[in-house]
């Protein structure tokens, strides 16, 4: 920061403790008030939905290589001379998992990142420049305002130069004219900068939304598929309500074994 950026941000710096106390009149303007409040709420909704929107693909690599390793630890399970009465089905499970997550998801991440992800950092890109422009206008007021009370004060009381105070409310009006302008373009751009996010996000929302819709039913199908060759006598006993009672079966079977009585 040059010398002349440091002593207009020691001056700023004051004139916000003035105004705090009462000593230096501050320029309100209501309604712009209310747009920047309206466009902040909107940036920081626009940040909040980028960063879910990540979270939300990450988690979709996550589940998918969650179920891969799960079916990879039930296929070790059936792995064995004995379980070949299964036909392989933990085999086929394994493949649907891995299906789902090399193939399947992979295929939906690029349009994902193009149609969802990329617009909306796109979007959100525009936030720096218009947090500038507020910045800036926000230091013109300081400026302003600070002047603002030194032309009063000086109007105030009688002056050696009389060259003085027409000369800094020349300045005044000067400075009052760059901040009216940057004023008057924020008060009217902001409010159309907020209505057109809808517009803009519409086709990414409508997006998404497919995207999910044919990931979920990639899903669905591969595993109704490998379901309809499930044992079926599980699946009479589960229309049955009959599946704990055969898991219970099972358990009680476990439990006659001697091998079960060895650590009493």
């Amino acid at each position: 920061m040059s010398w002349t950026g440091f002593m207009k941000a020691v001056n700023r710096a004051g004139t916000q403790v003035m105004i705090k106390t009462g000593h230096v009149e501050q320029t309100v303007d209501a309604e712009y008030d209310l747009e920047e409040k309206r466009f902040k709420a909107m940036e920081t909704i626009g940040v909040t939905l980028h960063k879910e929107l990540k979270h939300y693909l990450d988690s979709l690599r996550l589940l998918t290589n969650s179920q891969r390793l799960i079916a990879e630890t039930i296929d070790s399970f059936y792995d064995a001379p004995d379980a070949n009465s299964r036909d392989g089905i933990s085999k086929r499970y394994l493949e649907v998992t891995q299906e789902l997550n090399q193939n399947v998801l992979q295929e939906l991440e690029g349009p994902y990142k193009e149609t969802v992800l990329n617009p909306v950092a796109r979007f959100n890109t525009y936030f720096t420049e218009i947090d500038e422009a507020i910045k800036k206008r926000a230091h013109k007021k300081l400026d302003y305002d600070h002047l603002r009370a030194k032309v009063k004060k000086l109007a105030e009381k009688p002056l050696e130069d009389a060259t003085k105070l027409p000369m800094l409310e020349r300045d005044l009006a000067a400075l009052r004219q760059i901040y009216e302008n940057l004023n008057s373009q924020l008060k009217t751009e902001l409010p159309q900068l907020v209505s057109l996010r809808i517009p803009y996000l519409d086709p990414s929302f409508e997006s998404f939304v497919k995207i999910q819709l044919r990931f979920f039913n990639e899903c669905y199908e591969s595993l109704n598929k490998l379901q309809n060759s499930m044992d079926s006598q599980l699946r009479q006993d589960y229309v049955n309500d009959t599946l704990d009672q055969s898991i219970d079966n099972v358990l009680h079977k476990m439990r006659e074994l001697n091998i079960t009585s060895l650590g009493d």
